[in-house]
């Protein structure tokens, strides 16, 4: 299997706490101007049309002068998996969180583990050090922070 998806599976009550967690690290991060601008993957207001929109008033003006454009698109395999947990804790400490705020998260990514049913039933736990937990609120803007505000 090489192009699969991971998705964490998390009861009710973690899922309210991390959504009100993501949206006042959304409001301080929108308040401290911690992401570009230009940043629409992951975020709750923009969303990608505005670039969409840029993207295709760009490719009708080059149409319309005779020119050239060049395009590029980057799809980082694994993305989400890929970033190691330290990474993401250091990203929080560049953007001036406090410690009381990376501790928390700390403690939801410390321990975790996944376990895999197969056909002869549910292997030992195996433990994740990388990668946001898919399915989780905080997940798309963790991974934002990451890799834009890592050294």
């Amino acid at each position: 299997m090489e192009n699969w998806r991971p998705i964490a599976l998390s009861n009710t009550i973690y899922k309210l706490f991390t959504k009100c967690i993501t949206r006042k690290l959304q409001d301080w991060c929108s308040l401290h101007d911690v992401l570009s601008p230009a940043q629409k993957g992951f975020t709750p207001y923009d969303g990608v049309i505005e670039h969409n929109f840029l993207l295709s008033q760009h490719l009708e003006l080059a149409r319309r002068n005779g020119s050239d454009s060049l395009l590029a698109w980057l799809d980082i395999s694994n993305a989400f998996g890929s970033v190691p947990h330290d990474i993401i804790f250091k990203a929080l400490k560049n953007i001036g969180a406090d410690d009381d705020f990376i501790g928390l998260i700390q403690n939801i990514y410390e321990g975790s583990c996944s376990r895999i049913i197969t056909e002869d039933g549910l292997t030992e736990p195996i433990s994740i050090l990388r990668g946001v937990k898919q399915g989780c609120p905080l997940s798309g803007i963790l991974f934002n922070i990451a890799i834009s505000k890592t050294p």
